[in-house]
This record gives structure tokens, C-alpha cells and sequence, in this order.
């Protein structure tokens, strides 16, 4: 006979209001996700029995591999222009908040018609803005149509804060995108955080993606899990991403991880039809 304390490591709780006269148990394992859910019945004819969620795999889906998008894949980069010098209204996240800034502004377009007005602090000369205005063009120019299709300004800053979306715009600083560029995973970022701009309004609460949320066994990442209206669209993406799209970028292991975790996610957005160029050319 099994305690307890035992079955609670495996996720089950056995409940009862008497000392069990039999047990019996019940093996699955879910392929990839490395768990095994013991399910123990006691207590006469109708067992009570609690199952506790499968928890996430994943920590945070924009770093489980650089390779998902890489400046070799294709582009949708066409042209870069200098705009000369003006102020913006932009967010920074060394106060928390909108300020007025002289700016560096420059056009982004892409071959799919779509561009996007990057400005850049004029706290950097020129030259380093436009700089960071091809940096953060060619980056752009890997994410799928679907993705930019909202996107209408890159405001760049000086500074550690982390890169986040807010309204139709990214907000970038450079210390910290650096550091994931140094990792590899600097348009994996990028690509999540234009899921927010391009995809929560329409697709995050809907009720397709709800029911697919209750479907499914688990979330795909604990912040998923702990943001699930905010969070577990643009990390699911991801995912898909890397399942549907990446092909030998990732591991056999990590494809089935991936769809054996959130099989109802991936096909709503199977489901999608998404523009995806030039993802896949």
C-alpha cells in the first residue's frame, strides 16, 4: 500500500473519511512531458479521488532555442530611410512612464507592403541610431507578416529595462537587448512581443482560444499558466513557431514536448491561416 504522502508527489490527493480497505492504481504517461499521474482509488464503491494540474514544461517559451528565427532565414527587408531629427511621445522604462524625446526617426518598409517607424533617443548621435535603426530593421524583417501587420513604431533607449509592447508600438532598450542578442534570442523576444501588438486584441480572449485553454492538459510555460488572459497566447506562439515552422531549428524531443503539452493551442492556431511570409520561402 502506497501513503499518502506518496501519491502527492505523482499529483493525486486520495480522500477519504475511512481507512481504505483496498487500493487500486492507474499508470499513464504523457509522452515527452515526463510525468507519470498515479491515480489511487479508496474509500468503497465511489472513490474520491483529486487530480492535481499537469504543471507547465517550460519555463518561458521565448528561450528555448535560438534557432526558431535567425537572420539567415528569409526576409521581408526592403528599404531603410532617415527621416532627420524630431520629438516623439514614447514610454521609457527607466521612469515608468511617457515623455516627450528629441528623436532620430527612420522608415522601415518590407517587401509585403507593411513598414514600421523606428525612433530612436537622441540620447545616441546619429550614427548610432541609425545603426540601431538596421539592427532592429533586419530583425523585424524574419517575423511573419501576421506579426508586423500591427506594428507601427520601435521606440529605442538607452538602458536594462526589458523590451515590452504597448499599444501599436515596442519599446526597446538597448543594454537588454544586447544581452538577448548575445544569447541568440533577441528576435525570439521581438516575436513575442508583437504577438501583443498584432494578435491579443483579436485572438486572446476569443472564445476559441478559451475553450482550447480548457482542453488542453496544461499551459505551455509557467508564465502562461500564472498570465493566462495576458500571457499565454503570445508564449504559445512561440511554441508554435517553433513546431510548425522552424523545422530542423529544433529538436525531436522539443516538437513533441511542445504538441503533447498544448494540442488544442496549436490548432487554433493551425486554424488561423496566418500570413506568414516570409517564414518558410
Amino acid at each position: 500500500m502506497m501513503p499518502a504522502s506518496s501519491a502527492r508527489l505523482f499529483g493525486v490527493t486520495p480522500t477519504c473519511n475511512r481507512t481504505p480497505s483496498y487500493m487500486t492504481q492507474h499508470r499513464f504517461m504523457a509522452s515527452y512531458l515526463g510525468l507519470t499521474l498515479l491515480l489511487l482509488a479508496a474509500c468503497g464503491e465511489d472513490p474520491i479521488v483529486e487530480v492535481r494540474p499537469v504543471p507547465p514544461p517550460l519555463n518561458g517559451t521565448a528561450f528555448i532555442d535560438p534557432d526558431i528565427l535567425t537572420l539567415q532565414d528569409s526576409t521581408a527587408l526592403d528599404s531603410i530611410f532617415a527621416l532627420g531629427a524630431d520629438s516623439r511621445d514614447m514610454y521609457d522604462g527607466r521612469v515608468g512612464d511617457v515623455g516627450t524625446y528629441d528623436v532620430w526617426l527612420f522608415q522601415t518598409d518590407f517587401d509585403d507592403g507593411l513598414s514600421v517607424v523606428i525612433q530612436v533617443n537622441a540620447e545616441f548621435d546619429s550614427t548610432t541610431a541609425a545603426d540601431f535603426a538596421t539592427l532592429y530593421s533586419r530583425r523585424l524583417g524574419v517575423l511573419p507578416n501576421v506579426l508586423r501587420e500591427d506594428l507601427q513604431t520601435v521606440s529605442i533607449h538607452d538602458g536594462l529595462e526589458p523590451l515590452l509592447a504597448i499599444g501599436s508600438g515596442l519599446i526597446v532598450h538597448t543594454d537588454q537587448a544586447e544581452d538577448y542578442r548575445g544569447q541568440g534570442f533577441l528576435e525570439e523576444v521581438l516575436a513575442h512581443e508583437a504577438v501583443h501588438v498584432s494578435l491579443d486584441a483579436d485572438h486572446a480572449n476569443s472564445p476559441g482560444w478559451i475553450a482550447a485553454q480548457e482542453s488542453d492538459p496544461t499551459f505551455i510555460s509557467g508564465i502562461a499558466q500564472q498570465f493566462p488572459r495576458d500571457e499565454d497566447l503570445a508564449e504559445t506562439f512561440g511554441v508554435w513557431l517553433a513546431s510548425r515552422w522552424a523545422g530542423d531549428g529544433i529538436t525531436d524531443f522539443l516538437r513533441s514536448l511542445i504538441d503533447s503539452a498544448v494540442p488544442a493551442r496549436l490548432k487554433y492556431l493551425d486554424d488561423q491561416n496566418f500570413v506568414m511570409y516570409p517564414m518558410g520561402q
